[in-house]
């Protein structure tokens, strides 16, 4: 039998509230949990952002690779925003993996979960707990929310609204509750839904666990992060900004929210069963003390500040460590330990490894190529629902731009580039977290040069040219921002004086919220950063070797924030460490861990001061120090090995030598410090090999600092035979169907695949076209586009009752748009076909000669998100044959042998069209855009 599994995902959970409130008996259950099995640090991604996290937690792969980069997405179809959905996933999930090997699983609220996935089990979706009105109005559930449809409404009935939780809840968070006037203070409500949807969740979850069959059972509760975020401002102790009444009210609520989670963890123990191995995760943690910043950055998601670095992991179950402390966790672990549990082996993609020392008695671990590879039922959504939402939304853009799909109205078209803008950066910040940073520099750099006022795009550009040794570019950058800085700040100002005289009689208060809110954004824009500024100069001094001058800077940027002063103290430790200034560069790492101990930059950088002060037993302490907190770090395991050389324990050393390569194969030093080791006992094969490897990496280091394209290239990633179609060939319609009657003909296919010479052929040929001729003809369509602007608005406008008339005629409707056709009609669709390269090629080719720029993807990720389009086209048409029959007409075919074509369409048509008419229709002249020469 397989062993049972039970994941808890706990949002933001941190030791540092826990571990105070199970030594004063607080939170019994995870109290005996572990002690009975493990505990540690579990270390989080860059940025802090939990759709991410918790995607790279059930997949193991960070976003770069899962496809999932921030809290909302465009719908490609609507043109609006949604909050994100699974639908952008590039890859299989933890219960993929298990689906595809016979197992069920049961998995609840996971971010993001919705739509749920046809599972072998049952998956209830993020959206299941969410309040939807007042308690005497309907609360249906969104379709899509619970797998399998059947268990929708029983499991509806588990949800709690707020209005049901009883006062003494609320009193048990908010003793003085009764104080508060609601009418003007929303806090106590805000409270209230955060309860009820955990509570929601909590009763799914238990209500699955004993009435489904499961192998895997993972739930997710969002509370710990919610309440964080609205009340961790009034933890104890009081802050002096923070309101001593307000700290009076509100001070108990986080202490009650993990006590909360401790009583339901004692519920889902119970019902697991001393059997089912439990593991506990959050995804980051959360600062509840000196280190809770008083400003959060003007942006969107600003307030993952909050976060830190470390979140939690406890697990228990047989063949596991019983009171125990795990070192060097990161959230990327948590999938290749599970799989590990099952005796399943990892992907070689996936970025984490299994928890090893968690185990009584260590695995053998396998792998794979990949998971995604392996051919057969996963669960997953069918290939036509799967989408990348960003890439999806900049193909509906370009045919926006060509003409085909009626242009959003501004408020949705803003609120859209938007979503795609924090999109792109998110991707980017996640790149740059995984040391792709020459990628990452790119779209830092396409990303401030649209956004020339968002200095946060400056800022990462120049942090990119740093790491990758640029002090050149690095100096610019600064420079630039510095410069535009001081332009966007003097026209905020000046637009803020303006608002000041406009509404010098109001108060503050008397404004519209929309008002307060841009005397807020203009208010931050107008202001200049005074310890900013300098932090980053110094940064570029370092980068250009300029310590003293660097040293200098630092000290002007004294006065940030706390929670900001680590990373000025390590700036400054490398600048006295460049120098040669070792007890200087100590004593700034001592403050460091001072501040925040649990923090392995200083314990490394410390690690390094004294194996240069010749103490290699307290370097080797101190490295391992940081490896504890971080296991991935290359640098951490190199300095061990070389302080275990020191050492006299050369068999270590290479232990941790090969380490910090595998975890970075690019490693001069690693490797050459290798070849001192073998030449040291006269392996000289070994050592030879290891100079040779050495030398390699400094070429490919070269090549990579000097921009040379990376070997993963998101177009080379994209496995792609640009020169065939996006068809719909298998569902063509091969004998002769009845007379036409009052079926609409539809001509279709992506745009530019000769949809307009095959309504030329039907208008030769003598079907009735319905057109309104408002789209003239061009130099792209010399003869003509036939098409109908009501057609465009098929997205976005409801009242399709206009196709009443087309039919027995003969409309045009892009690809793109046939998935939105009423069924209420019978349709006979004919379908263009040309290789995708001329396609995009022509696309681009016509948004020259219309002035326009095209999507901002490459021609490999657009013809990708064609592909897309038409797999999810052709699913909904084969979900309807009663209603559609379908006709696949090659492009090349009707240029080459228009009357064999013609011959088809007629046939497919019910007969009495002139052929021969048909035929002379086609104007081969036409055909610019080739295969081969666009290849060109």
């Amino acid at each position: 039998m397989a062993p049972k599994v039970l994941l808890i995902g706990w949002d933001a959970a941190d030791w540092k509230v826990i571990s105070p409130l199970m030594d004063a008996g607080k939170m019994p259950n995870l109290e005996k949990f572990v002690s009975q099995g493990v505990m540690g640090n579990l270390s989080t991604l860059y940025p802090v952002l939990s759709p991410m996290l918790w995607t790279s937690i059930a997949t193991g792969k960070r976003a770069y690779k899962h496809g999932i980069h921030g809290f909302a997405e465009p719908d490609p179809k609507s043109g609006s925003v949604r909050p994100v959905t699974n639908l952008g996933r590039k890859c299989k999930a933890l219960w993929n993996i298990l689906h595809q090997q016979g197992l069920k699983s049961n998995v609840v609220g996971w971010w993001p979960s919705h739509p749920a996935e046809p599972i072998d089990g049952v998956m209830v979706s993020n959206h299941y707990q969410q309040v939807v009105g007042g308690l005497d109005q309907p609360w249906p559930m969104r379709p899509g929310t619970v797998h399998p449809p059947h268990l929708a409404d029983p499991l509806a009935e588990f949800r709690v609204h707020t209005g049901e939780l009883d006062p003494e809840i609320l009193l048990s968070f908010v003793p003085r509750a009764a104080e508060i006037d609601q009418g003007k203070d929303r806090r106590l409500s805000i409270l209230g839904t955060i309860i009820a949807e955990n509570a929601s969740i909590h009763a799914a979850a238990t209500a699955l666990m004993q009435l489904e069959p499961w192998d895997f059972m993972g739930v997710y509760y969002d509370g710990i992060d919610h309440f964080c975020h609205g009340f961790m401002k009034y933890h104890p102790p009081r802050l002096d900004w923070v309101p001593e009444e307000d700290f009076e009210l509100y001070r108990e609520v986080v202490n009650a929210g993990y006590q909360f989670h401790d009583l339901m963890l004692g519920t889902l123990l119970h019902l697991a069963g001393e059997d089912t191995t439990v593991i506990i995760v959050s995804d980051h943690g959360f600062h509840p003390d000196h280190l809770r910043p008083k400003e959060l950055p003007n942006e969107p998601a600003g307030p993952a500040e909050e976060h830190r670095d470390f979140g939690i992991i406890a697990m228990k179950g047989p063949g596991l460590k019983r009171d125990q402390l795990i070192y060097g966790a990161s959230l990327l672990d948590v999938t290749p330990t599970i799989l590990s549990l099952y005796g399943l082996p990892l992907g070689r993609d996936m970025d984490g490894k299994p928890l090893l020392n968690a185990f009584a008695a260590v695995p053998e671990v396998e792998y794979i190529e990949s998971w995604d590879s392996l051919p057969g039922d996963a669960g997953m959504h069918p290939p036509g629902m799967q989408t990348d939402p960003v890439d999806e939304t900049e193909a509906l853009k370009q045919l926006v731009k060509l003409g085909y799909i009626e242009k959003l109205d501004e408020d949705r078209e803003t609120a859209l580039a938007n979503t795609i803008k924090e999109l792109r950066y998110n991707l980017a910040r996640d790149l740059f977290d995984a040391k792709q940073l020459v990628e990452a520099a790119r779209s830092f750099e396409e990303l401030w040069n649209e956004f020339p006022d968002e200095s946060r795009f400056g800022v990462k550009l120049l942090e990119c040219h740093l790491g990758l040794s640029r002090p050149k570019e690095a100096r610019v950058a600064y420079e630039r921002l510095f410069r535009e800085k001081q332009r966007y700040a003097a026209v905020a100002l000046e637009e803020l004086q303006k608002l000041s005289q406009e509404w010098k009689d109001k108060n503050f208060t008397d404004l519209t919220e929309d008002q307060q809110t841009r005397i807020g954004d203009l208010r931050r824009k107008a202001s200049f950063n005074n310890a900013v500024f300098p932090f980053l100069l110094a940064l570029v001094y370092m980068a250009e070797q300029e310590y003293d001058l660097a040293l200098v800077e630092f000290t002007k940027a004294e006065h940030v924030q706390l929670h900001n002063r680590p990373s000025l103290y390590l700036g400054r430790a490398k600048a006295y460490m460049a120098l040669g200034r070792w007890r200087e560069a100590e004593a700034c790492l001592n403050e460091v861990l001072a501040i925040d101990p649990v923090n392995p930059a200083p314990r490394l950088g410390l690690a390094r001061c004294h194996l240069h002060s010749r103490r290699p037993r307290k370097a080797l302490e101190e490295a391992l120090a940081s490896i504890g907190m971080v296991f991935h770090n290359p640098l951490a395991h190199y300095v061990c090995g070389r302080a275990l050389v020191w050492l006299g324990r050369k068999d270590e050393a290479i232990t941790a030598l090969q380490t910090a390569l595998a975890q970075n194969p690019v490693y001069p030093a690693a490797h050459s410090l290798l070849a001192d080791i073998y030449r040291s006992r006269e392996q000289f094969d070994k050592a030879a090999e290891h100079r040779a490897l050495a030398k390699a990496a400094e070429a490919r280091i070269a090549a990579y600092l000097a921009g040379e394209p990376l070997p993963d290239d998101v177009d080379l990633k994209l496995d792609l035979d640009m020169h065939r179609a996006a068809s719909v060939a298998d569902l063509s319609v091969l004998e002769a169907l009845p007379p036409l009657g009052r079926d609409i003909v539809v001509v279709s296919g992506l745009p530019r695949s000769g949809t307009s010479m095959a309504m030329q052929m039907l208008a030769a040929g003598g079907v009735s076209i319905l057109t309104d001729g408002e789209r003239v003809a061009d130099e792209s369509n010399p003869r003509g586009y036939y098409e109908l602007e009501r057609v465009k608005q098929l997205v976005l406008n409801p009242d399709n009752t206009w196709l009443d008339d087309a039919q027995g005629k003969a409309v045009k409707i892009i690809a793109p748009l046939l998935d939105q056709l009423p069924m209420g009609h019978v349709y006979r669709i004919v379908f263009m076909e040309r290789p995708l390269k001329e396609i995009v090629a022509s696309q681009a080719a016509m948004l020259k000669s219309l002035g326009q720029d095209g999507a901002r993807l490459s021609e490999r990720q657009l013809a990708a998100a064609y592909l897309k389009q038409v797999d999810n086209v052709r699913a909904v048409l084969a979900a309807h044959p009663d209603r559609v029959s379908v006709l696949s007409i090659g492009y090349h075919e009707a240029l080459h042998d228009s009357l064999a074509v013609a011959t088809q369409i007629n046939r497919f048509l019910g007969g009495g069209l002139d052929e021969a008419a048909m035929a002379a229709a086609v104007d081969a002249s036409l055909y610019r855009q080739r295969a081969d020469s666009a290849a060109a």
